[in-house]
């Protein structure tokens, strides 16, 4: 153990891990040629369509089923860059170069130190899941680069500039999944619970509420498209209803349900979105009225379903793959080796929790708790609709951290470096 420490110490450990991250994942990319398939290739065509001036749209009809976020990422890509998956596949790399230094970045400016940080961009980058969704065109690690890059630039950069791209970002995520509109807000109330600011309580007011208001005018054109293509008010997307509903059916088992009777009535059509989506949220909402006993039994049923599984990218690779019937044997053994590494991140993140107390003063108060508010968030999503493994991706982050700082805590029994090394952390009023 003393040789990994001094290993991650290194001056060069840095530099070498961003190499072996972003080398593990390249290779993926270049010797792993996978096709597009469900999700990934619906994406695509429609990225496609944007870029070629067809908008938004599915079989000739204009459509806001699934949010606009990546699909519109992807066409801008498409129409400037090529109309290739490899282009969105590139992009997949670059933003996850990117969210190794916010890894980084936030870990310090979190945990108040540099082994923390260290080991947190090592468990990223050796993370199987991680690694394996890089070549699909999914929104998973566009979605993971904007919530890190939003959330660090709330805390590290709180400037105006800052709150500015803030705003932005966080519109952008909501474009990508709606359900992260409420997200911003813990990073504002948590901002006035620092101690050492409570006496900007007004600014800091004002400044989350221009972060709404920026987010707000991001979302208002996508708003005003949807109601002239659809003659109504849509503000993001047209599928809450059926993702309400495949949750809670008759046949729910705490994950994605689109086989049931019931679900089959809502009469899905693109030319009908809107009306099938209101459909379909009538039908979830008179289920569980009737079935108020079942609705409670199913929580921890998707709770499990969200958590207890990881690896779910592998399903990609059987899909699209075409030699994966005769390497399925290392997939399936990479899939056990990531499903274990899965379980010590979580159990690591779990057991942070009493240290954290302990120490809180050592660390960046509240922003410490981010993370854990994160994860109750998707899981409070998760029981109201349905609980998958993907959904748990973009937190992976945290986790990370959190278990970074088990071990870290373990090493030492208190947050300092073993080498010395400077923690590195800005000052948190940097403009």
């Amino acid at each position: 153990m003393g040789y990994f420490y001094s290993l991650l110490d290194s001056r060069l450990f840095i530099p070498g891990c961003f190499i072996f991250f972003v080398g593990l994942r390249a290779a993926l990319i270049f010797f792993v040629p996978v096709e597009m398939g469900s999700d990934a290739r619906w994406y695509f065509s429609r990225g496609l369509g944007i870029a070629n001036g067809d908008g938004y749209s599915e079989g000739g009809y204009p459509t806001a089923y699934w949010p606009v976020g990546y699909p519109g990422f992807l066409g801008i890509l498409f129409f400037f860059f090529g109309q290739n998956q490899f282009v969105g596949q590139i992009s997949n790399l670059l933003m996850a170069a990117a969210t190794f230094f916010l890894q980084l970045g936030v870990t310090r400016r979190i945990f108040h130190s540099e082994t923390t940080a260290r080991m947190a961009i090592l468990l990223l980058a050796i993370y199987p899941n991680n690694v394996a969704y890089t070549p699909f065109l999914l929104t998973e690690i566009y979605f993971t680069f904007l919530l890190l890059l939003g959330t660090y630039l709330y805390i590290a950069r709180y400037g105006w500039l800052g709150i500015l791209a803030c705003g932005v970002i966080f519109g952008l995520a909501t474009l990508t999944k709606p359900q992260v509109i409420f997200l911003p807000g813990f990073l504002i109330l948590f901002r006035l619970l620092v101690r050492e600011e409570r006496d900007k309580f007004r600014e800091h007011v004002v400044k989350g509420l221009v972060v709404y208001l920026i987010m707000a005018a991001v979302l208002a054109p996508w708003a005003v498209r949807n109601s002239q293509a659809f003659g109504e008010i849509v503000l993001v997307s047209t599928n809450g209803g059926a993702t309400l509903l495949t949750g809670n059916n008759p046949s729910a088992d705490g994950g994605y349900v689109e086989n049931d009777p019931l679900v089959v009535q809502r009469n899905f059509s693109v030319p009908d979105q809107v009306a099938s989506d209101r459909r379909a949220r009538k039908l979830a909402i008179e289920w569980i009225k009737e079935n108020p006993g079942r609705f409670v039994e199913l929580m921890p049923l998707k709770i499990w379903a969200l958590w207890a599984k990881d690896g779910e990218a592998e399903w990609g690779y059987e899909a699209g793959y075409p030699r994966y019937q005769q390497e399925r044997y290392i997939f399936r053994s990479v899939r056990w080796i990531n499903q274990i590494f899965y379980g010590f991140l979580l159990v690591g993140a779990l057991l942070a929790i009493v240290p954290i107390l302990r120490n809180r003063q050592t660390l960046a108060w509240p922003w410490v708790f981010f993370g854990y508010c994160f994860m109750f968030y998707l899981t409070a999503i998760s029981i109201v609709f349905s609980g998958q493994p993907r959904f748990h991706f973009p937190a992976m982050p945290w986790v990370i951290m959190y278990a970074a700082w088990s071990a870290s805590y373990c090493r030492s029994g208190y947050f300092q470096d073993r080498s010395g090394l400077n923690p590195l952390i800005q000052d948190d009023n940097e403009q």
